[in-house]
């Protein structure tokens, strides 16, 4: 997948920006604040139709106006497609090859894998952060699993409503079951990427650390079914158990959306025992084995959006992060504030961003 053309208008502090991007390493440089990581999102955006950052689509929207647009001409397995997306009237709109098109038609022309500051937290971070990860993570091979989640947290809320308007138990009960089954959808594809991403993980860290110390990730469900044969008939019993228990609260307690990623060193929990480059080594790892894993699975090569992380690295796992780009054959954006933090030697665009306005730099 390779991104041959970039534009955006009205979208976060650019005003119109056009860009045309180098097929293996682009450098966008820039001060903190000046608009840098809004190329990243607007990527972001068009292979997601989800923001990175915001919470509502009218925080795209450059002030003052009334909607933004971003469109790419991106070639993948030899064809070319047009991808754009915008918010109009408050509502997103998204078309490819210029036809509006509904999310299921959209995606697979455009993956990314995304690495931000905020990551590095991820082994100390909630639950939700760790869930964050996986769901995107298993998203980007495979598009359809969004409508999942979608409508699991969709059947969720509904489920929540019912137990606090005092529902009656078998109305209750015809929501579970949707919930349910939409719940053991989510856990088999979190299980089975997890089996899938483990040993590239472990391989990962340990080239990362390179100090003989062992990493491992395992998926860890918020209801334990056990050897159920049917997963779904088993959230059934564990909710009409805790039914009860889930009405005095006001929500359900367990299940799917309290899932969690256990990250071990040397058998113990990271969160408590791993030091910070450790933890940001797992971090490192995670990401690696993601990119790995889509890559020698032929999904895809997605595209790689590096958010100024090389500031947050130490000198060894910010050289050992280079050489793994080094040898990634797929195309790389990657801000930063200064490019001195960047040990690239490939071919590369470079790009400077200030009060949201975008130029090439010229070599």
């Amino acid at each position: 997948m390779i991104v041959e053309h970039l534009e955006l208008r009205a979208f976060r502090n650019v005003s119109r920006a056009t860009l045309s991007p180098h097929p293996r390493f682009n450098v966008v440089v820039g001060a903190n604040g000046q608009g840098k990581t809004n190329l990243l999102e607007a990527l972001y955006w068009l292979a997601t139709l989800r923001p990175l950052r915001a919470a509502r689509l009218r925080e795209l929207v450059q002030w003052g106006e009334d909607g933004c647009r971003v469109e790419a001409v991106v070639r993948h397995e030899g064809l070319e497609h047009r991808l754009a997306c915008a918010v109009a009237a408050n509502e997103r709109v998204a078309t490819r090859e210029d036809k509006p098109v509904r999310a299921q038609a959209y995606f697979g022309a455009l993956a990314v894998v995304v690495f931000t500051p905020d990551d590095v937290g991820l082994v100390r971070g909630s639950p939700s952060d760790r869930r964050r990860f996986l769901d995107r993570a298993i998203f980007t091979g495979r598009p359809g699993y969004l409508a999942d989640v979608v409508n699991y947290r969709r059947a969720l809320d509904a489920r929540n409503r019912l137990l606090r308007d005092e529902a009656p138990d078998p109305l209750v009960e015809v929501y579970e079951a949707t919930l349910a089954d939409l719940g053991a959808r989510l856990m088999a594809a979190r299980q089975a990427y997890v089996g899938e991403l483990a040993p590239a993980f472990t391989e990962a860290f340990a080239r990362i650390m390179d100090a003989g110390l062992e990493g491992r990730v395992r998926y860890r469900p918020g209801i334990d079914v056990g050897d159920a044969g049917d997963t779904a008939e088993a959230l059934r019993a564990a909710w009409a158990e805790g039914r009860a228990a889930d009405r005095q609260r006001g929500f359900t307690q367990r299940g799917p959306h309290t899932d969690d990623l256990s990250l071990r060193m040397l058998d113990r929990s990271a969160r408590s025992y791993a030091s910070q480059g450790q933890q940001r080594a797992m971090v490192l790892a995670l990401k690696t084995a993601e990119i790995e894993l889509l890559t020698a699975r032929g999904r895809c090569t997605p595209v790689l959006l590096l958010d100024d992380v090389s500031s947050e690295l130490d000198p060894v796992r910010n050289a050992r992060l280079f050489q793994f780009l080094e040898g990634f054959e797929g195309q790389v954006f990657i801000t930063t504030t200064a490019e001195a933090f960047l040990k690239i030697d490939a071919e590369r665009s470079t790009f400077r961003v200030q009060a949201g306005v975008v130029e090439p730099v010229r070599s």
